[in-house]
């Protein structure tokens, strides 16, 4: 071979090299975390090992107790105040039972608030009057403490009668020989544990029967079947895809044992189990870290889980520590990733336009994965005055003594320029990076059996200067219409309520086989794009042999929807959906006004392509009028091509 060829031929070769090594380092971490994070816990640390690292006694909670008075007298005048007067708001309480018919209520009329609104009533009262005694310190609030501790604990069952299970022919009651773990009957155990911890001496200078009681009924209700069951959904040892149940209770549960197990070898055994039962959870998590239920479920999803880990950490005095693994630094990455501006976050599923964030969680998040965007996203809300922020006891508590550290530390608001969730298929862009001004904009690909699923594959939100135009509905107030056979009967589930075609007079079908095909994203300084063949979300009837909707983000420019689509069969009509929160005119064919708040954008189509139809869409339900108050408007844009092929393109520009 000539010299100058075997030069050439070398250097192909180094050039080949070259690439095939940065493509493994690109792609290999993400492969090995793929791997790597099967039973995250349990395959790091044994139940022997476990038993040498669990502390013996309570030595781990880092909380002030009752009698430290020198933190509970120093805190913030204001922040105290405030706490002895939600207290005193509760000196009132009645501690009505929650009676038979609120529980029935449910399968009568498929209504759940009716038994959970007194439910709750009752232990945000008690935890309000543990607070302020906490706060006071002068045993003021102690009578109704044992009131309320005492009224929970009478009550025949702590589960939200919507997780009760249902005797066929038979009004919904609880079955008190068959306890039942759900949320809430662990939240409820979980409040009496700390309740018992913090004031166990007070309690027994009364009457030591009343601890003796809490301490009683939080074993019957909920760690004896917690010992004793495995065949709980939640548990996930039946190999059923975890949700937010399932962090959320271990949590509660972890608690209770670590508060008020006295056996060492049944703490130890238990503690264990609720690591092969949060290793369910992450295994079914995919390795990008994105929440299928949405940021608002994230909270008691991946932010849940993280409080898990927290808690063992301190419980093994920082020797069960996995904060450094790429899916838990992922899981929390993706909060900030999802945020848009105060208070909206990308919404698909179940998921809330409107949310927040417990600022002081989210922080601690950020610090245990040494992530500074995270922390300082925390300290934004908290210094937005979003700290101490609502929730469980311990969770107020832990703001109160973390607020200085959280307030002192750089707010910082993630506003992420593009990021794309390979495993979850989801997008998100901003026209300009670091800012909230312009086009942002969220597409999903993904398939239509996600947690808290809505028939959406394909669809997209849109919003500008950091307010919502193009949007998701999401959910209204749970009913017991909403987890049955009949959820895709409600509109916010179909997919001809969200930003997506009707194809042969067809829509989309729930099912995991109804997915997004080819998803592809891409983002440069100049464009953002979302691809993917959203035909095989549609059933047979569709007759639709692909259907390619683009998303296209021209940074300084315009947001662009493309359709380009090849039918089996032409049966009907396309129809393109758009649901938004503007106020929508038709100026002229093939061009609308969206106003929005403070904005004003022009939807352009072609009006040889279709007509456009605006109808309004009244919430008639209090959680959606909420998030959209005054309703929203439909936009149809009806198709006149009756070939088997065809494109469309709308552009929307700034007005």
């Amino acid at each position: 071979m000539p010299t100058e060829m075997r030069v050439f031929s070398q250097s192909k070769f180094h050039i080949v090299k070259s690439i095939f090594l940065l493509l493994v380092s690109v792609f290999l971490p993400a492969n090995v975390s793929a791997q790597d994070h099967k039973d995250l816990l349990t395959s790091r640390y044994s139940e022997a090992q476990l038993g040498t690292m669990l502390t013996k006694n309570q030595d781990w909670v880092t909380l002030p107790a009752y009698t430290q008075r020198s933190f509970w007298d120093a805190l913030p005048s204001g922040i105290r105040e405030s706490l002895i007067k939600q207290g005193e708001a509760s000196l009132p309480f009645k501690w009505d039972v929650v009676k038979a018919t609120d529980i029935m209520e449910f399968t009568r009329t498929g209504n759940r608030n009716t038994m959970q609104n007194p439910n709750s009533a009752r232990k945000s009262a008690l935890q309000n009057l543990v607070l302020a005694e906490l706060a006071e310190g002068k045993g003021r609030f102690m009578d109704q403490i044992i009131n309320g501790s005492w009224a929970i604990c009478e009550q025949s069952s702590w589960v939200l009668s919507a997780h009760l299970p249902v005797t066929k022919g038979f009004e919904l009651l609880p079955d008190i020989t068959k306890p039942v773990i759900d949320l809430g009957s662990a939240d409820a155990a979980a409040l009496l544990a700390w309740v018992h911890y913090f004031l166990k001496a007070p309690l027994d200078k009364v009457n030591p029967l009343i601890a003796d009681r809490i301490k009683y009924e939080v074993r019957k209700n909920v760690l004896v079947p917690y010992y004793t069951r495995n065949d709980f959904w939640w548990m996930g040892f039946n190999e059923r895809p975890q949700n937010n149940w399932n962090p959320w209770i271990n949590y509660n549960m972890l608690q209770c044992m670590l508060l008020m197990e006295d056996d060492q070898a049944v703490k130890v055994k238990n503690v264990y189990k609720a690591l092969q039962s949060i290793d369910k959870f992450t295994n079914s998590y995919k390795p990008d870290g994105g929440c299928d239920e949405g940021p608002s479920y994230w909270s008691h999803a991946g932010g849940k889980y993280f409080e898990c880990l927290e808690l063992l950490h301190h419980a093994t005095h920082g020797k069960l520590d996995v904060f450094a693994h790429p899916l838990i630094k992922n899981m929390g990455n993706y909060i900030c990733n999802m945020y848009i501006n105060s208070p909206y976050f990308v919404n698909f599923a179940d998921a809330s336009a409107k949310g927040g964030i417990n600022a002081g969680m989210v922080y601690r998040y950020g610090r245990a994965i040494k992530d500074s965007t995270m922390s300082g996203f925390g300290a934004f809300y908290a210094q937005k005055g979003k700290m101490p922020g609502a929730g469980t006891i311990e969770a107020v508590i832990t703001d109160l003594t973390t607020m200085n550290e959280v307030l002192a530390y750089p707010a910082k608001e993630p506003l992420i320029g593009s990021y794309w969730y390979p495993d979850n298929q989801i997008a998100i862009a901003r026209e300009y990076p670091g800012s909230k001004q312009g086009f942002y904009f969220a597409g999903k690909g993904g398939h239509n059996a996600e947690s808290h699923n809505h028939n959406d594959v394909g669809t997209f939100i849109l919003y500008y200067n950091g307010l919502p135009c193009l949007v998701d509905a999401g959910v209204g107030t749970y009913v017991r219409q909403t987890f049955s056979p009949d959820r895709y009967k409600i509109w916010t589930m179909q997919s001809a309520f969200h930003n997506l075609p009707i194809i042969n007079g067809v829509q989309q079908q729930n099912g995991a086989e109804f997915k997004a095909a080819s998803a592809a994203f891409s983002s440069t300084a100049k464009q953002v794009s979302f691809t993917a063949d959203i035909a095989t979300a549609y059933p047979a009837a569709a007759k639709v042999k692909t259907w390619k909707r683009g998303y296209q983000l021209n940074r300084g420019g315009a947001f662009v929807i493309t359709d380009d689509y090849v039918l089996n069969e032409f049966v009907a009509t396309q129809q393109l959906n758009f649901l938004t929160f503007c106020k929508v005119v038709e100026t002229a064919p093939g061009r609308l006004k969206l106003t929005g708040e403070n904005f004003v954008l022009i939807m352009q189509y072609d009006a040889k392509q279709f007509d456009a139809e605006i109808t309004h869409i009244d919430n008639n339900d209090p959680r959606l009028e909420n998030i959209w108050p005054g309703g929203l408007e439909r936009i149809l844009l009806k198709g006149k091509n009756t070939s088997v092929k065809g494109s469309a393109k709308i552009e929307i520009k700034k007005g």
